[in-house]
C-alpha cells in the first residue's frame, strides 16, 4: 500500500469514527417558553451577571481587531476635534496672559 492509500485509508476511518460520535450525542434540550426566558433574563439582570457580562464583553469590543477598528473618516473626526479643542485651550490661554 502506497503512502497515498494508507492517508487516504486512515482519513476516511477517522471521518466515520467522527460522524459517529456527533450523531451519538443527545437532542439539544427541550425549548423553553418565551416567559421562561424573560424569567431568566430578569434573575440575571437583578443578580448583576448581566451587568458583570457587559463589562467583560467592553473590552473585548475595544480591541482594534479589523471589525470594531474605527474607519479612516472616523480617525479623522476624531483628529480634527482634538485639534479644535487644542486650538481653543491655546485661544483662552493667551487671552489669559495678555491681560
Amino acid at each position: 500500500m502506497n503512502k497515498f492509500s494508507a492517508t487516504a485509508l486512515i482519513a476516511a476511518v477517522l471521518l466515520g469514527t467522527t460522524g459517529a460520535a456527533f450523531a451519538a450525542e443527545p437532542a439539544a434540550p427541550t425549548a423553553k417558553t418565551r416567559a421562561e426566558v424573560l424569567a431568566e433574563l430578569q434573575a440575571a439582570r437583578e443578580s448583576g451577571e448581566v451587568a458583570a457580562l457587559s463589562a467583560e464583553q467592553a473590552g473585548v469590543g475595544a480591541l482594534s481587531n479589523g471589525v470594531n477598528a474605527p474607519t479612516a473618516s472616523q480617525i479623522a473626526a476624531r483628529k480634527a476635534a482634538e485639534k479644535a479643542v487644542v486650538a481653543k485651550k491655546g485661544a483662552a490661554s493667551e487671552g489669559v496672559a495678555s491681560k
